[in-house]
């Protein structure tokens, strides 16, 4: 008996560790407070009906930060200043470039907002079309409630 409760308690404790392995992710907001000197961008996107199942490249004053899948949201910390903001797109829409002034220690959320009809005729398909906004904080933390927290 003493040698079959010693097999099965160290059975049972490593099935208990790796029943940890199996959690969802954490949401984003939870994350570590701003770096000291940095500012915090969050990039999301809706898990839209309309939306191209397409991932997009994500960029500040044109270097790719990370890409944004319908559904997830990803952020990163970045030196205080004014970027141009972009999500890469096979057609022109109007305004679909952003400025933002990023201050240190401040959090601004962007949206990936795809544009499932733009440029595009009932004869010939034309790519995928995306824009970005700045959305108010209230209101973004509400809307990445639920979004698949990614690495970008």
């Amino acid at each position: 008996m003493k040698g079959r409760l010693f097999v099965a308690f160290p059975l049972l404790a490593a099935l208990l560790a790796l029943g940890g392995c199996g959690t969802a992710p954490q949401s984003p907001m939870t994350e570590s407070a701003v770096p000291s000197g940095k500012a915090r961008v969050y990039f999301f996107r809706d898990a839209d009906y309309y939306d191209a199942m397409v991932w997009t490249t994500v960029s500040l004053d044109g270097r790719p930060v990370g890409a944004s899948a319908p559904g997830s949201v990803f952020f990163r910390d970045v030196a205080p200043g004014t970027y141009r903001v972009e999500a890469r797109s096979d057609q022109l829409y109007p305004a679909q470039i952003k400025r933002v002034a990023l201050a240190a220690g401040t959090t601004t959320f962007i949206k990936v907002e795809p544009q499932p009809y733009w440029g595009k005729s009932a004869l010939l398909w034309q790519g995928n079309t995306f824009s970005v906004a700045v959305v108010d904080p209230r209101v973004a933390r509400s809307q990445i409630e639920g979004l698949t927290p990614s690495s970008g």
